[in-house]
């Protein structure tokens, strides 16, 4: 079987921003294969290794875009991390009926200093955290055993509030802040009947 793995973190995704219309349809996909299909895959495999082996730690890496009921403008993204979060959460109470000892957590990071905001072409309207915090709060979290795992209380305070919001009225307010990533030019380039006519180029090539 090869070298016992202890701790798999399953961390992979890009995001995808822009409204739905407009955005490319191939980097879509690329995007849906990378931080679905790709995690999903390993997910599995890693998870069928350790409960082979006897136990081990598993944490699935998506976002807290995940814990919202959607996010326009991003809206693909997610979409994809609330995949995540749901596969996480349904699998983990598997296990915990079936007596595993395999521990699986879900980190859902708020903005952190990565490459990401450049390849999804966005800037965050909130001050990220750095990859060493995001690091050092996950390693604290899977210790204790927690399955979702929310970096920086700000941002745990915005999950929780949310839930006694109205799903509409959370959806407007994450879109006013999606917009804010994106400058007013994005809009206008992005939208209406030339959007339209630029994805049927796109599908036909």
């Amino acid at each position: 079987m090869g070298r016992r793995i202890d701790v798999f973190i399953n961390n992979a995704g890009f995001g995808v921003a822009g409204p739905f219309i407009a955005t490319d349809l191939l980097r879509e996909v690329n995007m849906i294969d990378v931080n679905v299909t790709a995690q999903h895959v390993l997910f599995k495999y890693i998870l069928h290794r350790m409960e082979a082996e006897g136990g081990g730690y598993i944490l699935n890496v998506a976002s807290s875009a995940g814990l919202f009921p959607a996010g326009p403008f991003m809206s693909g993204y997610y979409a994809t991390k609330a995949y995540m979060t749901s596969l996480t959460r349904g699998v983990v109470e598997e296990l915990r009926q079936a007596g595993s000892s395999v521990y699986v957590g879900c980190l859902c990071p708020g903005p952190v200093n990565t490459e990401f905001n450049d390849v999804a072409n966005v800037t965050f309207a909130l001050p990220g955290i750095s990859a060493a915090e995001c690091v050092d709060y996950a390693m604290k979290m899977m210790a204790r055993r927690k399955v979702m795992i929310v970096p920086g209380k700000e941002l745990r305070a915005a999950v929780f509030g949310q839930r006694f919001l109205p799903t509409a009225l959370t959806v407007r307010i994450t879109a006013a802040q999606q917009r804010k990533k994106l400058g007013a030019e994005d809009f206008r380039e992005t939208s209406g009947p030339g959007a339209v006519n630029s994805f049927a180029e796109s599908v036909k090539s």
